[in-house]
């Protein structure tokens, strides 16, 4: 008796070990469907679809939708063609269906310009940002591979560098293979210069927020335009100006901070000596000009330079001669 109980024992010990062993292999091998996949290539795996697929991970059940294009494949389907495959599904969903989804790059008109870019900066010798392509129409957006390592390549490109067309061809990785696309355009070089964004009137100062940089053909950019936006800065205007405008050195001047009939004061120092007066501008003057004032007590007129508003420091005569005339 003591020994057949003990032959149960043993029995039911290895009955448990075998269930758990069955258990443990069920678990391993179960796999559970994903409610979203995201994918690459062209065909959808079991691997892709479901966690735990295990060695059937890279059997391939479906064609992928087509390249950025996201597609709903139903559970049903998905749970059916796993079981076919032999792969355990551990549980029914609860959703109705799966999101696959093609990753893309999208290739548009401004990946071109990117591409045809670098190609007339290089061909043309100039730095790729003073470079501006226009294109002759507007490209539809392709969708490229997101595995390739370069979706888009130029492959071949030519340029007419004294109108500055060009041809180019545009090679995309569309999935194993590649799409041709021919543009045209024009590449034109171009260089940045300060104008106005608000009409300034003569003699008016320009102030920082009165100028912009754009950026134009350098063709059209004469030789006596300001180029540096600090050159325009707190000058006044020569002439009345227009917004949008290309500025010429010549239409600027320093602000005249001292005008024709102003009153101003005559200052002469020498060490030892300071000698002051009261007088009329004959002239306009910016600071640094040389100006002619009527000392309006003497009735004698005295040149000197402007300093500052309201100031002409007297420096060209001798002290007996500065003093008989601000006298």
């Amino acid at each position: 008796m003591m020994r057949a109980l003990l032959l149960r024992i043993v029995l039911a010990a290895a009955l448990a070990s075998l269930a758990a062993g069955f258990i443990a292999t069920h678990q391993a091998t179960a796999a559970e469907l994903r409610q979203r996949v995201d994918i690459d290539g062209a065909i959808v795996t079991l691997g892709d679809l479901f966690d735990g697929a295990g060695a059937l991970a890279d059997r391939a059940v479906f064609r992928a939708p087509e390249l950025g294009v996201t597609g709903a494949l139903p559970t049903t389907v998905a749970v059916k063609a796993a079981v076919a495959a032999g792969l355990s599904v551990d549980r029914l969903p609860t959703f109705a269906s799966v999101t696959v989804v093609r990753r893309a790059v999208t290739v548009d008109a401004t990946a071109i310009k990117a591409l045809v870019v670098d190609a007339a900066a290089t061909r043309m010798g100039v730095a790729v940002d003073n470079i501006d392509i226009a294109l002759d129409g507007t490209p539809a957006p392709i969708a490229a591979s997101a595995a390739a390592a370069t979706p888009a390549i130029l492959s071949s490109f030519v340029l007419q560098p004294e109108s500055g067309r060009f041809n180019a061809t545009i090679a995309i990785d569309v999935g194993g293979d590649d799409r041709t696309l021919v543009v045209v355009g024009r590449a034109l070089e171009t260089m940045s210069v300060p104008v106005l964004n608000r009409p300034i009137d003569r003699r008016d100062v320009i102030h920082a927020s009165d100028v912009t940089a754009v950026r134009i053909d350098k063709r059209r950019v004469p030789g006596s335009a300001v180029i540096d936006t600090s050159d325009l800065i707190d000058m006044a205007a020569k002439r009345p100006l227009r917004a949008g405008e290309i500025i010429a050195t010549a239409d600027i001047e320093p602000p005249r901070i001292i005008l024709r009939g102003d009153i101003v004061t005559l200052q002469y120092s020498r060490p030892g000596l300071t000698l002051s007066a009261r007088g009329r501008a004959l002239g306009d003057g910016a600071k640094g000009d040389l100006v002619s004032v009527l000392n309006e007590q003497s009735k004698r007129t005295i040149q000197g330079v402007v300093t500052r508003a309201g100031t002409v420091e007297v420096t060209a005569a001798g002290p007996a001669v500065v003093a008989s005339a601000m006298n």
